[in-house]
């Protein structure tokens, strides 16, 4: 299951792509000031593997630091249940080929679970007004 944190971070002033993924990393709640900067260099990463159509293990992944594996890869489910990244087999891909298009599913992702939301609440008063008609009538 997913979890998608979306924070309000004012977008840096620079156009630098460093900058722009540090941004990221902050409006999806993956890292902050105080951090080394693994996210970063993950995000960054898993960037460029994708504009080469190739996804990476957490044992390709370059930090660094001599990271433990299981710290890289608890690092690696956190941007999964941000909904950047998936994971097919032993790799870990961006969820789209390019930034702009993770992030258009990433919104649908969201909207689909608002509709759902909405729907279920339509559902809900629904019952809720029948049965308060039904003690009314009593």
């Amino acid at each position: 299951m997913e979890r998608i944190i979306i924070r309000f971070v004012e977008r840096p002033d620079s156009d630098e792509p460093e900058e722009m993924i540090k941004w990221f990393c902050h409006v999806f709640g993956l890292s902050n000031d105080d951090d080394n900067g693994i996210e970063e260099e993950i995000l960054k990463s898993f960037v460029k593997a994708a504009y080469r159509d190739e996804g990476l293990s957490s044992s390709e992944l370059k930090l660094h630091s001599d990271m433990a594996r299981s710290t890289v890869i608890y690092h690696l489910n956190r941007f999964i249940d941000a909904g950047l990244l998936v994971k097919h087999g032993r790799k870990y891909f961006l969820r789209a080929s390019e930034m702009s298009k993770a992030i258009e599913e990433i919104e649908y992702d969201i909207e689909r679970e608002m509709r759902r939301m909405l729907d279920t609440a339509k559902e809900f008063d629904r019952l809720m007004l029948q049965g308060s008609r039904k003690q009314r009538k009593r």
